[in-house]
């Protein structure tokens, strides 16, 4: 055993680095709503909430959320759409039906309670290593490491570690670390003063090793290499795309349509449109054309772009005789997605009135059987009846619509 493992046996043969860090944690943690309970729901909800999004955003979502779905019950007996639209806005949308999914599961197999072992948390969809441990140490009280981006800084750093963090080596080797160094009482204190300690203390490029309570037994610290750690492996190079849209406009009216079930923003809404990779050998050159005005590129090609992007054939002809006149580009804007960066341009395209009056608003719903079963599942789901819808802008906020839209709303609301 080398030196640096000598030094943190000795710290943890005492306990002091759980003595040194909880201490810390108790004088310096900041007031959290979801600090105030045990309620394994309420956690379950903050810790999803909190994947790769700041505190100060979640907090006014989490309040929210918990008005409208305060249980396991209230979110499985919810519509996929409702929930989605009171997450609208929060992004990576997947983790909101992901729990509606274990919300579904809760309630089919173990009568809405949600496990108190990590094991069976385990079991639960949308419930992965990290948010199992959370919810088994802080509601349940159980001895599990709770390992997040946060913790996996902390330790690489406190430990020197020189492989990269993501891999499951890695994992295991950190997850046997805390294993022995968390407390039998006050797990979730402990597992939470980490993540604290990396949010507040241990940051990703300013790290304020003075003020850091394990200074003088980290690793890092002691080689003055702190900014060496975490070591990760070389990401993949963001793909930058163009995002055409088409804004179809009737009076005070917008017309909708779904994504896919699969794939980026699953299951909400937009405005139809097409998405055009640098690898398109037109792209530059279509870049360069969209600058000015659309018919330089012809409303043939235009009306392609349309056709691709909605597939019904119903406004095609509206469409082409909007196109063969002169159409403003808007935009650009840009959105970035995990791996994924959109460059937002937006055309607005007028159409008359329908001559039979529709009903305004968010589209009606039918009650259709829902689609996840877990062998025992007899309840109903939510759905649109169609795909598609029209709305009027005063109530877009009522369905899910992507941040990445806003844009385009501000521009049609001005």
């Amino acid at each position: 055993m080398d030196e640096s493992n000598d030094i943190i046996t000795d710290i943890v043969e005492d306990h002091s680095l759980a003595v040194l860090l909880l201490a810390w944690y108790k004088a310096e943690k900041r007031e959290l709503p979801w600090r105030k309970t045990g309620d394994p729901y309420a956690i379950w909800v903050s810790e999803v909430m909190l994947q790769q999004t700041q505190v100060k955003t979640v907090i006014p979502y989490y309040e929210r959320f918990l008005r409208r779905f305060p249980g396991v019950e209230q979110l499985g007996m919810a519509s996929l759409e409702e929930v989605l639209t009171v997450w609208s806005g929060l992004g990576y949308y997947s983790r909101a039906r992901r729990m509606w999914e274990g919300a579904h599961y809760l309630l089919d197999q173990r009568g809405g309670k949600m496990p108190m072992d990590y094991e069976a948390l385990l079991l639960v969809p949308g419930i992965g290593k990290y948010t199992a441990g959370a919810i088994a140490s802080i509601a349940f009280g159980q001895r599990v490491a709770a390992i997040d981006g946060n913790v996996l800084r902390v330790v690489s750093r406190f430990l020197a570690w020189s492989e990269p963090v993501e891999t499951a080596r890695s994992y295991r080797h950190f997850n046997d670390h805390l294993t022995v160094w968390q407390p039998a009482l006050q797990p979730g204190d402990f597992n939470q003063a980490l993540m604290e300690l990396g949010a507040m203390v241990c940051t990703p490029t300013k790290p304020d090793c003075e003020s850091c309570p394990l200074a003088q037994v980290c690793e890092g610290y002691l080689q003055d290499k702190v900014h060496l750690y975490p070591v990760k492996k070389l990401k993949a190079k963001r793909q930058v795309m163009t995002r055409l849209s088409f804004v179809l406009r009737r009076g005070d009216q917008v017309f909708l349509q779904r994504r896919p079930a699969q794939g980026l923003l699953a299951d909400l809404w937009e405005f139809p449109g097409v998405e055009l990779s640098q690898e398109d050998s037109r792209e530059d050159s279509l870049n360069d054309r969209l600058k000015n005005c659309l018919p330089s590129i012809g409303y043939e090609e235009c009306l392609g772009f349309f056709q691709k992007a909605v597939p019904e054939r119903e406004f095609d002809g509206q469409v082409r005789e909007q196109f063969e006149q002169s159409l403003k580009l808007h935009g650009p804007v840009w959105y970035t997605f995990s791996h994924r960066r959109w460059k937002i341009c937006w055309v607005i395209v007028d159409l008359p009135e329908p001559s039979e009056p529709e009903t305004k608003g968010v589209c009606p719903l039918r009650e259709s059987v829902g689609e996840y079963d877990y062998r025992l599942n007899s309840r109903k789901s939510y759905q649109p009846v169609d795909n598609r819808c029209w709305i009027a802008l005063q109530d877009i906020s009522k369905i899910p619509l992507p941040v990445a839209f806003k844009a385009i709303v501000e521009d049609l609301t001005r």
